[in-house]
C-alpha cells in the first residue's frame, strides 16, 4: 500500500498484516493447485480439496477486510489496479466451485486444480501492484 508517507501506528500494523497475509494466501493457493492435481490421480481426495478450497477462500475473505479497511483508513495502493484483482480473487474461487459440481470427479479435480490456479495467478498480480 503507498497513501500517506508516515501512517500511524495501527496504519502500519494493518498495512504488515495485509501483506503478510498476501504472501501467506499465495502459499495456500499454491498448495490448492497441488491438492487438486493430486487429486486428478486420486478421487478419494475431492472432499479434502473442496474443503481447503473454503479454507483459501476465507483467507481471501480476510485479505480483503484488511485491505478495505486500509482504503476507508485512506491508504492507497502502489496502483489501482491492486483492488481489482483482490474481488476477481474472491469471485474466482466460488465459481470454481459451481463450475466443478456435477462432473466426473477427474473433471471435477482438473477444474478445482485450474480454478486454484487462476485464484494464485489473480493472487500474484495484486501483490505485484500492491
Amino acid at each position: 500500500m503507498a497513501g500517506a508517507v508516515d501512517p500511524s501506528g495501527a496504519a502500519s500494523a494493518l498495512i504488515a498484516a495485509h501483506q503478510r497475509l498476501g504472501f501467506a494466501l499465495l502459499a495456500v493457493l499454491a498448495a490448492g493447485v497441488v491438492l487438486a492435481l493430486l487429486a486428478v490421480r486420486d478421487a478419494r481426495r475431492l472432499p479434502t480439496v473442496r474443503s481447503y478450497l473454503w479454507l483459501a477462500l476465507a483467507v481471501v475473505v480476510l485479505q480483503g477486510i484488511a485491505g478495505i479497511s486500509l482504503l476507508v483508513a485512506g491508504q492507497r495502493p502502489g496502483d489501482a489496479l491492486h483492488v481489482v484483482y483482490g474481488p476477481l480473487t474472491l469471485v474466482s474461487l466460488p465459481l470454481t466451485l459451481l463450475y466443478s459440481r456435477d462432473r466426473s470427479p477427474r473433471r471435477e479435480a482438473w477444474t478445482l486444480a485450474a480454478g486454484f490456479f487462476v485464484a494464485l495467478l489473480l493472487a500474484v498480480r495484486a501483490v505485484m501492484t500492491g
